[in-house]
Order: C-alpha cells, then structure tokens, then sequence
C-alpha cells in the first residue's frame, strides 16, 4: 500500500478498552448513510471481533485468504448498515504470529480492493506491536482514538512517537472518545503539546469528539450498532460530524 493512498485509514489506539471497534463500525454505517462505499476490514490479526459486534457469521474470514485459499475479494461479507466487511479470525495461530513481509503484501493487495470503495477503515489491533505501526504507516491517516483516561493518553503518545520514530510517518488524527468537550479539548492540547514539543511533528489535528454513551456499551451486548439502534444519540450526532472530515 502506497503512503499516502486516499482510501485507507487505520483506525488505531495505544490502550485497549477505549471503544476503537465500536466507533469504527459505527462510524462506517454513518459514512455508508452519506452515501459512501465502506468497506471495514478487521486487523486485529490476534483478537478479531468485528463479525461478533455485528452478529454475523461470515463464510469466510482473512484466514482463509491469508492461507491462499480466498482472495480477499472472495472474503468480503456485506452487512444491514450498508457497509461491506473483511471478518478476521479470533485466537488463529497465523494471525496471531503474522510476519511483516506477509502483512505487507497483504496491505498492498488491499489497494487492489480500492477502485470499489470510497473509504476502507482498518481496525488495528490496540496497542504499538509493529503490526498496527506498519498498518498506520502505510495508511493516508491514522485515526487515533483515546479517552480522557491518563493510561490511555500515554498509550496514544507512545503510538505517535513510535511511529514517527520507526517509520518516520506523522499521520495520526486524533479522536477523543467518551469525553465531554472540554475533555477533549484538554487531551488535545496535552497530546499535541508532546508530538510537537519532544517530537517536533507538526500540529496533531482533533478531528472528533465523541461524548460518553451508554447507548454505546447497550448495543454492544445486543450484537447490534448504536447507529441502528439509538440513532438519535449525541455520539452517533458527534460520528456524522467526523464522517464529514473524512
């Protein structure tokens, strides 16, 4: 995958726990309601739940094509939102252990998929294994999701640093979720006070605010998106206003 590519964004976060699967789905059936082409791939190649979030049961899955047995246009599943979705697969050993060449030309296959969507969203595994920072490297920009929380302020930090130090690449794009807005005005101005002042990046942009929702962990636990099921709630409000930054 080209540096740079207008269609893919990894979606990303220092700490797990922060609601980045969540956002990402929702996010995604916000965007496939303004009429784009959407297609979500799960790459949490150790952990994948995006097919679970969504009570389906995809016929095939990114082990299947990893193993040479699917394309990866054999392994797109749609959904009811509107958006299409590459399903991962939880606990498989070669996911879990996926060497960087092979990640690599599976990015670059990714690409190919690109003439058929306006947007492909990557939900990478949390955390700074080199996995995701490949991911976010090789993606146009990393939307970078975190919470008001103090741990995962400085997991994202650490995200932002290792990828400027290892791949020399300053694309995140911060999202602060389940946060009032003067939170996530706070988290921003410590966040980019770090990237600009210790690492000398450029200005790190606040794209999204999404307030606290309960509707959000309901719809969790009944296998459904908060966009179907609460669509007149703050953070599906706050989506549609990040899905027009996008």
């Amino acid at each position: 995958m080209n540096r740079g590519d207008p269609k893919l964004y990894t979606v990303a976060s220092g700490k797990g726990g922060v609601g980045k699967t969540s956002l990402t789905l929702n996010l995604a059936a916000v965007l496939a309601k303004q009429g784009r082409r959407v297609l979500v791939v799960d790459g949490d190649t150790g952990l994948a739940n995006a097919d679970v979030q969504l009570n389906l049961k995809p016929a095939y899955d990114l082990a299947d094509a990893l193993q040479g047995q699917r394309t990866l246009a054999d392994i797109i599943t749609p959904t009811p939102y509107g958006f299409a979705l590459i399903a991962g697969r939880s606990g498989h050993p070669g996911l879990a252990s996926l060497p960087l060449p092979t990640l690599t030309t599976w990015l670059n296959d990714l690409r190919a998929l690109g003439a058929d969507y306006d947007l492909i969203l990557l939900d990478a595994a949390a955390g700074i294994a080199p996995p995701t920072l490949l991911m976010a490297a090789q993606s146009a920009a990393t939307l970078l999701i975190t919470t008001p929380d103090p741990s995962s302020l400085t997991d994202a930090y650490a995200l932002v640093k290792l990828l400027w130090l290892q791949h020399g690449v300053a694309n995140a794009r911060l999202v602060v979720n389940q946060a009032t807005a003067r939170e996530a005005a706070q988290v921003h101005t410590r966040l980019n006070a770090a990237a600009t002042g210790f690492l000398q990046l450029p200005p790190l942009p606040l794209v999204g605010k999404i307030p606290s929702c309960k509707f959000f962990a309901q719809a969790v636990r009944n296998h459904e998106l908060a966009f179907k099921a609460f669509p007149r709630s703050t953070a599906v409000a706050a989506l549609a206003t990040l899905a027009k930054t996008l």
